[in-house]
């Protein structure tokens, strides 16, 4: 097998609806399943069935029944689902998705529903509101409810109990909605009588309460607002698509994310993994699964606390699969204070592939409601927006039972304030919080007098002790008594939850403090962490010490435990004066460590300091002396800059194989903050440099580490123009069948070093054909550094009987600048590259970006009655997929083209780069959809794989994927997965592309035999 194009980006491969999860399952129990290829098409050509027939179709365990709740035409495309106090069911619908409507052109609807016989079936049909705009997450309230429609979160009033809305109230926005997979969804009433939602992927959103207290959301985060717009605040960042969300009676918050795990416990504030996202030296915060539900786009969530169900099926989170059509189970246990879940076998499978789970609720029956977005097409990016294919009419909401067991519906609204405050102890939660809620919001102030005699009662029961403490708190009459009485309760739930109340207080006596301090030893790990959230939440003197001293202690398997006293630890360093006082301690090892772990990750002046000591005192593990390092370079004061390269040429000195790595880290820390690198920081780099190529081995192949080691000394030769390694760099560009990314560099370098004497060689080296495709393309965009009348003419020349890969690269680099684009279209003339050249997508776009008219009119001329781009690559697709028969014995070649293509930006089974999404599990989607992103990878995309191109102050351009923002930079990543830094003050134009950077050449690089080799490995990830 030839060699070919190694470590391209694969970016932006496989996208779903939620931005699809990736993550594939260890060894689930077996399940009824039907013909998997039934799940792989994009566009399914099964033929639609009405509800009865698709009802045939489901394969329940024994015992359970699932009948027709409501359908079209009464309702359309349900998304999700709330029920409110009366037993109704209160419907999101949406035909308009995944195209968002002009403004006052909505015509989605909430609809509510209710089953006024107990047959089962929705009996009473009535339109809540019609003229929104996707709508999605919704919860009811009194006299109404709040919900997300594009671009706001609105409050919709019932006036006159008509069942329709006459008024509505903006309370949150406007969100962005560029990208309309999950936006603000899956609202849900906390135990705290706050509102709870999730943020979807993509958007970017900055919203504020009344009281002027704004947050900002990036894709992934969770969020909590008051009911009367007062205020929002933030609860979790991070994840990629949260959708879905349910708690536990012990308060845990469960959500889940699309792309990277389908059920997480979050930690109140905790920082997740993210796109683009650099991971903190503490770490992100923790997971509960080490396995995902061999799905790719998992959509709703419930924890089952109710008593219909048998025991077996209680206690368990049940997830909506949207392409294979199901829905999973998982149980949990618990190590210390962390949750652990447990597959169990799929709950529900359907033999129809227009099934699509979207939302799942448990109603006031104990029954379990699936919201079914009945539709041929259910992915966002891989079809398109507009495919006439998606069906805008059909929809389905199923109620499952066990044995037709289905408990009464109560009408709360009816009930008197006592039977509500009975019903508060009452054995199933959801039916617990709906009579608090009702209480709440109905009495008021009114139930205050038999609440307080409720919490009082010995006799009353822990489960209706913690719903009194809530209502008393949500009434602002909770007494200190009673609150500090709850935190030394004998059972843990009702601790539990009076430290979740004591966080949501602002001011506090020094009696909780001490308590809280105390029970961070507790002999149970849900009281030491319920007080650790407490604290990091309110940060007191007193027990940053505490919280330092136990973090060492706690047992490696509680991550969620040892994260949780890290935040609180972090939140505490953020108040300046407990910081002060902390580096100013008198710590031993391990808690010197704790505390410089979690300082390095702030960006305060005294991090440079404390941590510079501290590496002076202390052997810390590579990794860590290198974020360290990082920070100091990025914190310390200008004037003690030179004790910090004293300590990192020690350091070299001692492990010569990490002084790359931490002159790095020097540079980065100081390009955060925008300062210029002294020039005794540059000699020691260049020293490095020299002293590294002047003794490279005699070899063709190189360790990792060797690599990385002449990578940073080309790199550094060529930024700082190293003439005197002139010699060694051509050696290395010269070096034929040798690393070809060291060879690019040397290229670069010698381009930066002196371009007018090394063109020459380049060109020369870049036009042998003996040299890999791969390689020459990489040397002609070393040329292309070169803004020069000379490098043009050698490209130029470079394009005649060039390859069409290579003929490419050329034309992107010509094209690039006004006269490279004259020239470009002069070669073209000359007959040296065909005119279907300039149509080629990256091409097209550098040539049309600041084209002059006389230019755009000649670009016309050449390309006019050209096919179209588009149309070549689907008779490709189609032509490939004739001839293509799956044959596993090319499965071990899929799998060496996927690792030198792919797995630099992209992971499957927790191997690879994480430039782009996961691909677990991705061999569901089938031959079809596979081969159209392989081979027409920018016919679909989301927003956030877009690539940017920056023109520099300098000339230069450069392209790549945001990633970030640190400081006074701004990372991207390129096509091999690495990533790079871009100065702001440097930046002259960043401008969005068209594209990814995923390679749009595949049509050409790989051969119809790696193709085939490749499409079989992908087909085989399930």
């Amino acid at each position: 097998m030839k060699h070919f194009h190694k470590s391209i980006l694969f970016l932006a491969l496989f996208f779903i609806l939620l931005q699809s999860c990736r993550q594939q399952s260890q060894e689930q129990a077996e399940s009824p399943q039907a013909d998997a290829d039934i799940y792989a098409e994009h566009v399914r050509t099964a033929e639609f069935q009405t509800p009865e027939e698709e009802r045939l179709d489901f394969v329940l365990p024994e015992g359970f029944e699932v009948t027709l709740f409501a359908s079209e035409p009464d309702i359309t495309k349900p998304i999700n689902m709330a029920f409110d106090e009366k037993g109704r069911l209160w419907v999101t619908q949406s035909s308009e998705y995944p195209i968002a409507a002009g403004q006052g052109e909505g015509r989605d609807r909430i609809t509510i529903l209710e089953d006024t016989d107990s047959d089962g079936k929705a009996d009473k049909i009535q339109d809540f509101a019609n003229d929104l705009n996707i709508p999605i997450g919704i919860v009811p309230i009194k006299n109404g409810a709040i919900a997300y429609s594009i671009p706001n979160v609105y409050k919709f009033l019932d006036e006159d109990g008509d069942g329709r809305s006459e008024s509505r109230e903006v309370l949150l926005g406007p969100f962005e909605h560029k990208d309309t997979h999950g936006m603000v969804n899956n609202l849900f009433r906390g135990f705290d009588g706050w509102i709870h939602a999730s943020h979807g992927f993509s958007n970017i959103s900055t919203v504020a309460g009344k009281d002027g207290h704004a947050i900002k959301m990036v894709s992934g985060n969770t969020f909590r607002f008051k009911s009367d717009g007062s205020r929002v605040e933030k609860t979790t960042d991070g994840r990629i698509n949260p959708f879905g969300s349910d708690y536990d009676e012990m308060g845990y918050h469960y959500s889940a994310d699309c792309h990277t795990l389908p059920i997480y416990q979050l930690i109140w504030g905790g920082n997740y993994t993210q796109w683009g996202k650099k991971e903190p030296n503490m770490g992100f915060a923790p997971t509960m699964m080490d396995y995902g539900l061999k799905s790719t786009a998992l959509s709703g969530l419930v924890y089952y606390t109710d008593d219909q169900f048998p025991e077996e099926y209680r206690n368990s989170f049940y997830s909506g699969d949207v392409v294979t059509c199901r829905i999973s189970r998982n149980t949990i246990e618990f190590n210390g204070s962390t949750p652990k879940a447990i597959a169990q076998s799929d709950f529900l499978v359907s033999k129809d592939p227009w099934f699509r789970p979207v939302d799942i609720k448990i109603g006031p029956d104990g029954a379990m409601y699936i919201a079914d977005f009945y539709n041929r097409i259910i992915g966002h990016y891989e079809v398109p927006l507009d495919h006439p294919g998606r069906d805008r009419v059909s929809g389905r909401i199923w109620k499952i039972t066990y044995k037709g067991n289905s408990r009464k519906v109560t009408d709360w609204s009816k009930a008197s304030q006592e039977e509500l405050i009975q019903a508060m102890g009452n054995r199933i939660l959801q039916i617990r919080m709906v009579a608090t809620d009702e209480l709440v919001d109905r009495f008021g102030m009114d139930a205050i007098p038999a609440l307080a005699k409720m919490v009082e009662n010995k006799k009353t029961s822990p489960e209706q002790l913690i719903q009194g403490l809530w209502a008393l708190y949500r009434l602002d009459a909770l007494p200190d008594n009673v609150l500090q009485n709850s935190l030394e309760y004998p059972d843990r739930k009702v601790r539990l939850h009076a430290y979740k109340i004591l966080s949501n207080y602002s001011q506090h006596r020094e009696e909780q403090f001490a308590t809280a301090i105390s029970d961070l030893t507790d002999s149970d790990p849900h009281v030491q962490r319920a007080a650790a959230e407490f604290l990091s939440l309110h940060p007191n003197e007193m027990a940053y010490k505490k919280l330092i001293e136990l973090h060492s202690n706690i047992p490696e398997y509680d991550t969620h435990l040892a994260y949780t006293m890290l935040m609180a630890i972090s939140n505490h360093f953020q108040e300046k004066e407990i910081l002060q006082m902390a580096v100013k301690e008198n710590w031993d090892e391990k808690q010197a460590k704790v505390v410089a772990l979690v300082i390095s990750d702030l960006n305060v002046s005294e991090a440079g300091d404390f941590l510079l000591a501290h590496l002076n005192k202390f052997q810390e593990s590579d990794r860590n002396s290198i974020g360290f390092t990082e920070t100091i370079a990025k914190t310390i004061s200008p004037t003690k800059i030179e004790n910090l390269l004293q300590w990192v040429k020690q350091k070299s000195e001692a492990e010569p194989d990490v002084a790359h790595l931490l002159a790095k880290a020097t540079e980065q820390g100081m390009n955060q903050r925008a300062m210029t690198v002294p020039t005794s920081y540059k000699l020691w780099h260049v020293n490095l440099a020299e002293s590294t190529l002047k003794s490279i081995p005699s070899k063709l192949k190189y360790t990792d580490l060797e690599k990385e080691k002449i990578l940073f000394a080309t790199e550094t030769a060529g930024k700082n123009k190293v003439s005197t390694l002139n010699s060694e760099l051509k050696e290395l560009l010269t070096k034929a069948n040798s690393d070809e990314d060291i060879r690019s560099s040397a290229a670069r370098a010698l381009m930066m070093i002196d371009p007018k004497s090394n063109s020459i060689l380049i060109a020369q080296t870049m036009s042998d054909s003996r040299e890999e495709i791969s390689m020459r393309r990489k040397l002609a965009s070393a040329l292309g550094l070169w803004e020069n009348p000379k490098s043009r003419e050698l490209l130029g020349e470079g394009l005649r009987n060039a390859p069409t890969e290579l003929q490419e690269t050329i034309s992107m680099e010509l094209a690039k600048s006004g006269e490279g684009k004259t020239q470009l279209m002069t070669y073209i003339k000359k007959g040296y590259a065909p005119a279907r050249m300039l149509k080629q997508r990256a091409v097209e776009e550098n040539m049309l970006a600041n084209i002059s008219p006389l230019q755009r009119k000649e670009f016309e001329a050449l390309t006019a009655n050209l096919v179209p781009i588009s149309e070549e690559r689907q008779k490709l697709i189609e032509e490939r997929l004739a001839e293509f028969t799956p044959d596993n014995k090319s499965l071990a070649d899929g799998a060496v083209i996927f690792e030198q293509n792919c797995s630099s930006c992209h992971q499957i089974d927790k191997k690879g780069g994480l430039i782009g999404p996961q691909l677990d599990g991705v061999g569901n989607w089938g031959q079809t959809a596979l081969a159209t992103k392989i081979l027409d990878p920018n016919r679909n995309i989301t927003e956030n794989f877009r690539t940017y191109n920056i023109s520099l102050n300098n000339g230069q351009t450069v392209s790549g994927l945001y990633r970030r923002e640190e400081g006074q930079t701004i990372v991207l990543a390129d096509q091999t997965g690495k990533e790079f830094s871009v100065s702001k003050p440097e930046i002259k134009e960043m401008i969005p592309s068209k594209y990814t950077l995923m390679p749009d050449n595949f049509n050409t690089a790989i051969s119809k035999e790696e193709f085939n080799a490749l499409l079989v490995y992908l087909l085989n990830t399930k």
